[in-house]
């Protein structure tokens, strides 16, 4: 596997010291719950920075379980639980000269009785440094985060764990916590409106709905974004006073939810539209920088695209930094990742789209297309079905013209997804509508009409 995917890097915690004072449970296993078991993540290393993909030389498993019960060994009154990893990644961001290296660790916890394994409690957490060299860090980032998230268990109740359902050792992989523990904002109808300063607040549904946006648009014309609208916003408290930008996590209107990121070649806030997934987010931002490529150019090759002239480069890159791609938001962490993540097999799943024209307006009809090339037109009481066969590929939807106003994102495969035509819209003309009010219009479009 590491030659199709280029260096290999390989994770040693020979040399990390994992505590938890006052502990009451010792991990007997570690199991790698993480869905396709993706790799940990890519590094760079050396003065080119060259790819390197993170790796466990031995399995995640096997490598974790010796660490803890090194680390926290087994006594007689301990509770034995098993650790069922969810996420554990690693991810380095190059910014000029300097690194910002990030690691997110999320897992469930069960506690082995005699009749099976008990869900105790989700763990998880995240950190982020800026070094001018980053691989090192990630070891002892991966080690700090794994014994923060033990330390969540300071309180648990393992009485009440004790009367939750019973799960086998082959059900932990694939379990999903009760649904009880789901967070409010995958539970509700429609998120409240208002500001979310944090991630928890977005979670709980509790924004701040005293605060007052004002939305601008910047229409894009770059690689992948053409007719697409990027939101930017500027806000103000209950008194006027403005509100930076950067203490802002994210927003809803009441009907969709925003989230903020940086436009990495602008260096602009901008906010991105959350398609709602089985039980996570997906947006469409901009690819990161495509280092290997920017090596490329660097040595005076010619790279796609940018119109350089020089040496055909070897294994030319095509340089997509900047260009739309899916990203996941981590609702254990908060921290988003290329979605799916890289090393993940390909899943085989098809999510089906109706885009519907509501009744009045002109009666012209409107050309759509997907992926640039035409799919029908569409009159008012108007829909039509499409089938997107490739799971987590963005989906780009463009109105009367290629370069049209464009709607990309990411469909939900686990329900149907519903796209409105609004033409008198100020911010763009695709409304992704909830899954139950789409649902109740297009169903009205296809009763009989009174005469």
């Amino acid at each position: 596997m590491p030659s199709a995917q280029g260096q290999a890097y390989y994770l040693n915690f020979s040399k990390q010291t994992i505590s938890v004072p006052n502990r009451t449970f010792y991990v007997e296993q570690v199991v790698d719950g993480r869905p396709g078991k993706p790799v940990t993540g890519t590094v760079y290393r050396g003065l080119q920075n060259q790819p390197a993909v993170v790796f466990f030389r031995q399995g995640l498993e096997p490598e974790l379980t010796s660490l803890l019960r090194q680390q926290l060994p087994s006594r007689p009154a301990d509770h034995p639980v098993v650790l069922c990893i969810r996420q554990f990644r690693v991810g380095e961001v190059l910014n000029g000269f300097t690194e910002q290296a990030s690691a997110d660790v999320a897992a469930d916890v069960y506690i082995r009785l005699t009749d099976g394994y008990h869900f105790v409690s989700s763990v998880a957490d995240h950190t982020s440094t800026r070094a001018l060299e980053s691989t090192a860090i990630h070891v002892p980032h991966l080690a700090l985060l794994l014994n923060r998230c033990l330390m969540q268990l300071a309180n648990v109740n393992w009485e009440k764990a004790a009367e939750r359902p019973a799960r086998t050792y082959a059900q932990l992989a694939t379990d999903r916590p009760p649904a009880a523990l789901r967070p409010a904002i995958l539970s509700v109808a429609q998120p409240r409106a208002g500001v979310y300063y944090f991630f928890e607040s977005f979670l709980a549904n509790r924004p701040d709905t005293t605060v007052r946006l004002r939305l601008d648009t910047l229409r894009l014309q770059s690689v992948g974004w053409e007719g697409t609208a990027l939101l930017r916003a500027s806000a103000h408290d209950a008194d006027g006073e403005r509100v930076s930008t950067r203490d802002i996590w994210g927003f809803s209107d009441g009907r969709h939810l925003y989230l903020r990121q940086k436009y990495p070649s602008r260096g602009q806030n901008m906010y991105y539209q959350l398609v709602p997934q089985r039980d996570f987010y997906t947006f469409i931002g901009p690819a990161p920088l495509n280092v290997m490529a920017a090596n490329q150019r660097a040595l005076g090759y010619n790279v796609k695209p940018g119109g350089m002239t020089g040496k055909p480069a070897p294994n030319r890159q095509e340089d997509d930094t900047g260009q739309p791609v899916a990203y996941a938001l981590d609702m254990r962490t908060g921290q988003t990742a290329l979605f799916p993540p890289p090393g993940q097999p390909q899943r085989a799943d098809s999510a089906f789209i109706y885009v519907y024209r509501p009744l009045g307006g002109l009666e012209e009809p409107q050309r759509i297309l997907l992926a640039d090339k035409e799919i029908g037109q569409l009159k008012p009481g108007q829909y039509v079905e499409l089938a997107c066969p490739h799971y987590g590929s963005p989906v780009r939807l463009s109105l009367g013209k290629v370069g049209g106003p464009t709607l990309l994102a990411v469909p939900n495969v686990a329900t149907a997804n519903y796209v409105k035509l609004v033409a008198n819209s100020a911010l763009s003309p695709w409304q992704l509508m909830p899954a139950r009010q789409g649902e109740a219009e297009v169903d009205a479009l296809e009763r009989p009409r009174k005469p």
